[in-house]
């Protein structure tokens, strides 16, 4: 299908050039002979063909169908019917897959070419000059849009990439939740039950010999017991507050999970001001169970203030805790919550900061955009934060370097310029050609200014829109004020294309869908003000003068400009739908994968939760009242099973083919006695 697309453009060209070449001659009373035809068609087939390799060798093929152009026109001569313009389209698809800087040396090399060439059949003079400037006009039109598709081009390939990545991520997502898992429950619990079955079995060994080793053996038991069933249920409840429904207020959320924590020791203390949705959301409530996980592990029992606040445009959050009145958990957790936390927050444009408060405490300060930045064309970022375990890409960056927009951006504006300048240029020419140098250069200023405002026209269509109808309101004030000639008021005619690239960028890039029509009564009835100004500070016959023609004037004209300014918002209005509708399909895929790689992971919380109360909490809690029975034999074997319960917990957290490392390994002492 590619393949057919590629060609299908010359073939119909070239094949509707050489047809109708005889009859559009014809039309335009052209004198051409038998002969010359025949060049025309010749040179057109060939520039087609040409043109079938625009996407594999665009600078080779804009150089082939250049040169047959060129040919052809001297060829045919000055008066004839010249050839199909292959070499724009060649210079789009230039624009399109080569860097902006190779495509504005292949532009400037066009332009130059075609210009000398246009010097040698007309000679010095208007009809070389304006064939110059229509060149000039024409590539930098050209070139102008095709760096635009190639940004549009690149954005869409990015977004694929990302696509890709996630769906990478969500697939892996369940195996990183397991080995973060698995890691969490090695360091947590299975150090300390090896160490009660490895004790325990000692004792019973060398009780005869030492009798208070079965005192010590059950204490030990005791107490690890202790430790490592508050460790497990302090993990339970944290794997318990994981995915809940994102509709759900982050207010309620947080004061649930702050219950959680208070059974397990801390004092919590909540104040929630604003309702926040979305990523940012979810990222609050991240960043929240993380602080308070680190609190509970390192600061058991202190008093932690959790404050949610609202400042502008930003969302403030605040965790903080006093000094610990319990023993923290030594080695436990994997020493990337700081990071993960941090992640989260840059993700969204926000940033976060943890260090030591003054009164020995620990502090975690986070400052978020109350809207997250969203995936979009120009500038592309990922919103939300990702769930546990999986990475942000290399590639959650703005597409488009600075230079390149502006590039893009510089050629429209050179555009408009150079023909509203040389259209000025010419009304001076035919109206005053004796006219003074200070009265001509204020004209060329005038004409310049409406295209210098359009400098920024995607950041302030609007702004830039009301710039141009100033600037053209400027013709008849300096008209007014005698500083230019009554003869250059047609001048302002040639200033319509501002207005127009005005309203383009309006409907494509203004705030809001909808009230973007507006834009073309304002550029039509600017411009008919203008007009119909002029009309009244311009000499006139005697029937043709006051203010109600003037008012005539100004009507007609804004209706009359009214119909292109329409098409030019309807052109923008439909490349923002097409924008649009490539970014919701694009956010919603990404989305959709998000959330199942969110899914996949609570899931697999859940299961080690259920599997952590069912056997592994049980069987310890069991151990424990076994151990302050005195009871070392049942003890032993009540820790060799929750052991094994935790050994085939860990076990089904293994990747296939991956050597289960993380199971704890019963490694017997050289020496009984050494254990003690």
């Amino acid at each position: 299908m590619e393949h057919l697309r590629n060609w299908l453009l010359p073939a119909v060209l070239g094949i509707g050039w050489v047809a109708l070449s005889p009859t559009m001659a014809a039309a335009l009373d052209l004198p051409m002979s038998r002969q010359e035809l025949v060049v025309i068609g010749i040179a057109s087939v060939v520039a087609a063909v040409a043109l079938g390799f625009r996407r594999r060798t665009p600078l080779a093929t804009l150089g082939v169908v250049t040169v047959v152009a060129v040919l052809g026109q001297v060829a045919t001569g000055p008066d004839g019917l010249g050839l199909l313009p292959t070499e724009l389209i060649a210079l789009y698809s230039v624009a399109v897959r080569c860097p902006p800087a190779v495509s504005w040396r292949a532009a400037a090399a066009l332009v130059v070419v075609m210009s000398l060439t246009a010097l040698g059949l007309y000679g010095p003079g208007p009809d070389s000059a304006a064939e110059a400037v229509l060149n000039l006009v024409l590539s930098l039109v050209i070139l102008g849009g095709g760096q635009n598709r190639r940004r549009r081009l690149a954005v869409r390939a990015q977004a694929a990439q990302e696509l890709r990545d996630a769906e990478e991520r969500r697939r892996s997502a369940a195996a990183v939740e397991r080995r973060r898992l698995a890691r969490e429950l090695h360091d947590v619990s299975a150090h300390h039950l090896t160490s009660i079955v490895v004790s325990g079995g000692a004792a019973e060994r060398l009780s005869d010999r030492r009798p208070e080793l079965v005192e010590e053996a059950l204490a030990y038991a005791a107490r690890t017991g202790r430790e490592t069933l508050v460790s497990l249920r302090r993990l339970v409840a944290v794997l318990g507050t994981g995915h809940r429904d994102q509709g759900e207020p982050l207010g309620g959320r947080i004061a649930e999970l702050a219950e959680a924590f208070t059974r397990l020791g801390q004092e919590v203390q909540v104040d929630v001001t604003p309702e926040v949705h979305g990523p940012v959301a979810e990222a609050v409530f991240g960043i929240v169970r993380e602080s308070l996980t680190n609190t509970l592990r390192h600061a058991p029992g202190a008093a932690v203030r959790v404050l949610v606040t609202r400042e502008g445009d930003r969302i403030h959050l605040l965790v903080e805790n006093g000094q610990a009145t319990g023993i923290p958990s030594a080695g436990q957790g994997s020493g990337r919550g700081i990071a993960g936390m941090k992640d989260r927050a840059e993700t969204l444009g926000g940033t976060l900061t943890a260090r030591p408060a003054p009164d020995g405490g620990w502090r975690v300060e986070a400052s978020l955009p109350s809207k997250a930045l969203v995936f979009n064309a120009g500038d592309a970022l990922y919103a939300g934060a990702p769930p546990p375990g999986l990475p942000l890409s290399a590639h959650h960056r703005p597409v488009g370097r600075w230079r390149d927009h502006w590039l893009a951006e510089l050629s429209m504006v050179l555009a408009v310029a150079v023909a509203a300048v040389a259209g000025v240029a010419a009304t001076i020419s035919e109206e005053m050609p004796e006219a003074d140098s200070a009265a001509v250069g204020l004209a060329l200023l005038l004409a310049l200014i409406p295209a210098l405002v359009l400098l920024g026209r995607r950041n302030r269509p609007w702004t830039v829109l009301a710039g141009v109808t100033v600037a053209v309101w400027l013709w008849p004030v300096a008209i007014g004020l005698g500083q230019l000639p009554q003869q250059l008021a047609p001048a302002v005619a040639v200033c319509l294309g501002a207005p127009m690239a005005a309203v383009y960028a309006v409907a494509a890039y203004g705030r809001g869908a909808y009230p973007t029509w507006a834009s073309v009564p304002v550029g039509a009835g600017g411009f008919g003000v203008a007009a119909g100004v002029l009309v009244f500070l311009t000499p006139q016959e005697a029937d043709l003068t006051g203010p109600g023609f003037a008012i005539f004037i100004m009507v007609l004209a804004g209706v009359v400009l009214a119909g292109p300014l329409t098409a030019c918002w309807a052109v923008g209005a439909l490349a923002r739908k097409r924008r649009s509708r490539r970014l919701d399909h694009d956010g919603r895929a990404l989305a959709e994968l998000v959330q199942a790689a969110e899914t996949e992971v609570h899931g697999e919380r859940q299961r080690i939760a259920t599997g952590l109360s069912g056997s592994v909490l049980t069987r310890t809690s069991r151990m424990i009242a076994l151990a302050e029975a005195g009871q070392l034999e049942s003890v032993t074997t009540e820790a060799r099973s929750a052991l094994t319960a935790m050994r085939e917990l860990l076990e089904t957290l293994d990747d296939p083919g991956t050597p289960a490392a993380r199971t704890p390994q019963l490694t017997p002492p050289q020496s009984d006695e050494k254990r003690f």
